[in-house]
């Protein structure tokens, strides 16, 4: 695919997936309302970027969501901009497990990125390494888990796309026909030497 169409396609994907990101993290602060338990709740949808605009929030928790948000979109383009443009015409298959393989390493990057910020907010002690490291862990495969059971949404949309491009960028461009053949350079003709008259004797 030439660059102005992995361009796009790339483009669309970083959108979709902080779309849904944010919408994923709303969605699942609706549920922490409702009084949803957490089981069911992380079951059916995480939240890759820690949703933090809602009332009373630490300006830290804000300054981790922004951070993972602006990772997870900016990996998600660059890594689809490289799947796309090294994949060949027509393998949509291979453009649907790689672009879900992108979002699944975004999310997981962005989420290992947004960990530290978020322990900071929390102020836990040092001497509390146990309960550190799992709060890590937590917020670091939130991201990933998100990647990989939503990723696919984007996954299947990058896809078409890349399919639907294929068949226009593989056509040759159009030859005018007085260019299909060079032209035929053509001589003047050679002169002719003529017998010499006879002179008289």
């Amino acid at each position: 695919m030439n660059r102005n169409a992995a361009g796009r396609t790339s483009v669309v994907a970083a959108i979709m997936v902080g779309v849904g990101a944010l919408a994923s993290g709303f969605i699942n602060f609706l549920f922490l309302l409702a009084g949803v338990e957490s089981l069911p709740r992380l079951l059916i949808l995480q939240d890759p970027i820690g949703f933090a605009l809602r009332p009373r929030v630490q300006p830290m928790a804000v300054v981790a969501m922004l951070v993972a948000l602006v990772i997870l979109v900016g990996l998600t383009w660059l890594f689809v901009r490289m799947i796309v443009r090294s994949a060949l015409p027509g393998r949509a298959a291979a453009v649907f497990f790689g672009t879900w393989g992108a979002v699944i390493l975004a999310s997981w990057i962005a989420g290992v990125l947004r960990a530290p910020l978020v322990l900071m907010g929390l102020q836990i002690p040092a001497e509390q390494s146990e309960i550190l490291m799992t709060q890590f862990s937590q917020i670091s495969l939130a991201g990933a888990t998100w990647g990989l059971m939503w990723g696919w949404l984007t996954a299947i949309v990058v896809a078409l796309v890349h399919r639907a491009a294929a068949p226009a960028a593989s056509e040759p461009a159009a030859v005018p026909p007085h260019a299909a053949y060079p032209p035929v350079q053509t001589y003047p003709p050679a002169p002719t030497s003529s017998p010499a008259p006879p002179t008289a004797g």
